[in-house]
């Protein structure tokens, strides 16, 4: 049997799962966890640049799917309805060998044609589908480093026998998670946490570097721990 994640946009409570459920049954496909809602309208509008798509494909690499099950507003509903942009994320799915699959049956819904893009608008296009190959790329390539106990940002067949971050301060980690996704820029994180008083080993604050490497390691942060922390940025935000 297959392994299969589910993305949704909108609310649990509002959606009709009766589409997605057949398609499941129809091909006898056994669905890994819990089918993850996306609802965050502040969040960006390219698909699996976002956080429950992230959330998504690592819970989906970790348990060894093969296809990601979407609906035909997987892209419209975030404001992606640049046929062109939605044939683009498709691509960084399938070069990194797996299946997005549209379960509606008239496929996504785009915009009536094509906006068309001047030189440098086409250039930043392509530029955000390489970026974003790339990071998924590298997140489905630390979690296979992972499962060999190769050398990762978890400390997993490091020879050294140096922890990283996220072995010896977790809470650190998790604190610059949620200070990225609250759209902090690295600069911004990196005075925070002095002021929290976060420094290396000089007495500095870290530099922006340091700050992309430990949101790297709360990639690998459990499921749990991610949910927990985006369920927490929203309790912030309803006060």
């Amino acid at each position: 049997m297959s392994k299969c994640v589910v993305i949704i946009r909108g609310k649990v409570d509002e959606h009709d799962k009766s589409v997605m459920q057949q398609y499941i049954e129809d091909n006898q496909l056994e669905v890994i966890g819990d089918w993850f809602y996306d609802y965050r309208s502040d969040d960006t509008d390219w698909a699996f640049d976002r956080y429950e798509d992230r959330l998504a494909f690592l819970k989906g690499i970790q348990e060894g799917i093969e296809q990601i099950l979407v609906e035909d507003n997987f892209f419209s509903a975030i404001g992606q309805t640049e046929p062109f942009e939605q044939k683009l994320v498709q691509e960084v799915i399938r070069k990194i060998g797996y299946q997005l699959v549209c379960v509606s049956y008239y496929g996504f819904v785009s915009g009536d044609s094509s906006t068309e893009k001047d030189a440098e608008e086409l250039f930043q296009t392509v530029m955000r589908y390489e970026k974003l190959r790339l990071t998924l790329s590298r997140i489905r390539s630390k979690q296979k480093n992972q499962e060999q106990g190769i050398v990762n940002l978890e400390g997993i067949g490091k020879i050294s026998g140096r922890k990283s971050y996220l072995e010896k301060d977790p809470e650190l980690v998790k604190k610059v998670r949620q200070l990225r996704l609250g759209k902090h820029t690295n600069s911004e994180i990196s005075k925070i946490l002095y002021n929290l008083g976060y420094k290396t080993q000089t007495g500095k604050p870290f530099g922006r570097g340091m700050i992309t490497r430990l949101y790297q390691q709360s990639e690998l942060l459990p499921i749990e721990e991610k949910e927990q922390i985006l369920e927490e940025m929203r309790d912030e935000y309803r006060t």
